[in-house]
């Protein structure tokens, strides 16, 4: 039937695909990408996503949480794209990425880069900033002429990328630039944290948590992408991610002020009405100020 949508799975993911007449929308969930975080399940507005329960073992865990889409309920709007920090999901119209709900001004884009002068890069740096890359997303090409070796470009795969920052603190010259989308910080309850439990710390996608000395984990908040991946494999909810701001696109809409609330607190919704408040303010004055002139 025209406009049914239709899951299936695919290289251990899934795609949800929608026919018309005259197009075919498409949600693809890449399974090696995701790492299980269960952004997409907070945001998604018509609960049409779910995570399951990750599988431990003697303190270490040995299945990621995984992601499910209910067809029924998906609209395939783009919501879960959005947000997710692991780009494992992509939404597409005939072949061609396309994100509804940020084509529609329904949710923001996020604000999130990275940036590489690599015309001033030296050889001398021994590659830190490949070297530092949790997923291999930096490659550093090079060249060499009569002896000598230089760099002659570094290239970032931004669909590998998750804005970790590991290479900019790596990069010894500082020619490298990367900005998040979220902030906010990690707190870990050690009373609560399981002796010889080690999830956490194998769920992070890049590293931000180790064992220290004592065999606690340790939280390096300059890494951490405040994903809530260790959050949900934890046995006893002994770790909290919380999230102060998202720095995004301007957008006024009711959804995307419900997801904001979702993925951080009442009182950062509450800041953000009053800056669009104030904005708005400032833009009625200017208009009848300007209205006087005339």
């Amino acid at each position: 039937m025209a406009g049914e949508i239709r899951k299936q799975k695919k290289n251990g993911g899934l795609k949800l695909e929608q026919r018309y007449l005259t197009k075919t929308n498409r949600l693809e969930l890449d399974g090696e990408l995701c790492f299980g975080c269960g952004i997409c399940e907070t945001v998604c507005p018509k609960e049409a996503i779910a995570l399951s329960e990750a599988s431990l073992e003697g303190g270490r865990l040995t299945k990621r949480p995984e992601v499910d889409i209910d067809p029924e309920k998906c609209v395939i709007c783009g919501t879960c794209v959005v947000f997710c920090p692991s780009n494992a999901l992509e939404a597409s119209t005939e072949g061609e990425l396309y994100i509804p709900v940020v084509e529609y001004e329904v949710m923001p884009a996020l604000r999130k880069s990275i940036e590489v002068d690599s015309d001033r890069c030296d050889i001398s740096c021994k590659l830190k900033c490949q070297e530092a890359c949790p997923v291999d997303a930096i490659l550093v090409e090079k060249k060499t002429d009569k002896g000598a070796t230089r760099i002659t470009n570094v290239e970032v795969d931004e669909k590998l990328c998750f804005f970790c920052k590991q290479c900019e603190i790596a990069c010894p010259f500082s020619l490298i630039e990367v900005n998040r989308p979220f902030e906010g910080g990690a707190e870990i309850d050690f009373e609560r944290c399981p002796e010889g439990c080690r999830a956490c710390v194998d769920a992070c996608p890049d590293d931000a948590l180790r064992l220290d000395e004592e065999k606690k984990p340790e939280i390096n908040q300059e890494f951490c992408i405040l994903c809530s991946a260790c959050e949900n494999v934890c046995p006893e909810d002994a770790i909290h991610i919380y999230r102060t701001s998202i720095a995004s696109s301007d957008v006024r809409s009711g959804a995307w002020f419900t997801a904001l609330e979702k993925l951080t607190s009442t009182d950062v919704l509450a800041r953000e009405l009053g800056k669009k408040a104030g904005k708005r303010r400032n833009e009625v004055v200017k208009e009848r100020y300007s209205s006087l002139l005339l």
